[in-house]
């Protein structure tokens, strides 16, 4: 495989790939994502990076969980969006349904949870000196906006509802806290004010993009028209879908119950500043 770029003299191959893909070292496997990601968006597919990222995914996808300064599975996302802007192309019947069994599913791996509780730290007061912060916490981290966005696009429609509840269902405060501001930092999208992440004004405290995201905005499927036409991330039948969930599930028991759960994490409760108030006025918490 080689990377998105031909104007050089060489083009840059990633032979290493050939390899045993599980000694290589995650940033070694994030750069290749990257290319078949920002390749296909520029320049449409190419059998190259398809069947690459087929590869890849299948080999990758138990290593999920794996960070370095990025997100592994960010990447995966990322690319398995790009080459399928529209709707999930099958090399293989059943495809679809296994790519929604395994990427779709790594938010709910055993290793990411500690019995019912999501196996998250709640961010701490970083003057406390327990090295445990995580800075973009308060907002939807990118992995659960990710998985969010992923299923949400390409489940099939009329399991989408059924699917959308037992995320509500899950009872963990953190999950809640992730889900309640992957909701209001998305409404814009989710209320079809805007199409795509990169609407999304710089200076907004929102933050639903994900490591590798940039690439999906415009016609990143590569294939320009005469007057090429943004593809939005979702469809409006799949944001009303996601819209109505949060309307049968979100009530004002369950959102006090919530913020009771938040209480013992001080710092995240301070962290969110206005936002479950925001979040109250926008679904319309009683």
């Amino acid at each position: 495989m080689g990377e998105a770029w031909f104007m050089g003299d060489e083009r840059l191959m990633f032979d290493y790939l050939l390899g045993n893909l599980d000694e290589c070292l995650l940033d070694n496997l994030i750069r290749p994502l990257e290319e078949i990601a920002l390749g296909n968006s520029c320049f449409g597919p190419r059998d190259e990076w398809t069947r690459w990222y087929r590869y890849l995914l299948a080999q990758l996808v138990t290593r999920h969980a794996e960070r370095s300064y990025y997100r592994l599975y960010q990447h995966l996302v990322t690319a398995f969006i790009a080459l399928n802007p529209r709707g999930i192309v099958e090399p293989y019947p059943g495809f679809a349904e296994d790519a929604m069994q395994t990427l779709g599913r790594c938010l709910m791996d055993p290793s990411r949870w500690a019995g019912e509780q999501f196996a998250v730290s709640a961010p701490e007061d970083p003057l406390a000196g327990t090295g445990t912060v995580d800075w973009d916490w308060d907002a939807a981290s990118g992995d659960f906006s990710a998985a969010l966005f992923l299923c949400a696009k390409y489940l099939p429609e009329d399991e989408l509802p059924a699917w959308l509840d037992s995320v509500f269902a899950i009872r963990c405060p953190l999950w809640t806290t992730q889900l309640h501001v992957w909701l209001l930092d998305a409404y814009p999208l989710l209320s079809g004010a805007i199409l795509e992440l990169g609407e999304f004004k710089i200076e907004s405290e929102s933050n639903v993009q994900w490591d590798g995201a940039h690439v999906l905005h415009g016609d990143f499927s590569g294939i320009y028209t005469p007057e090429p036409k943004p593809i939005p991330l979702l469809s409006p039948s799949r944001r009303e879908a996601v819209l109505a969930s949060a309307q049968r599930n979100v009530s004002e028991e369950r959102y006090f119950a919530w913020l009771d759960g938040i209480k013992p994490y001080a710092y995240l409760e301070a962290s969110l500043y206005d936002k479950p108030s925001k979040f109250a006025e926008v679904f319309r918490v009683a």
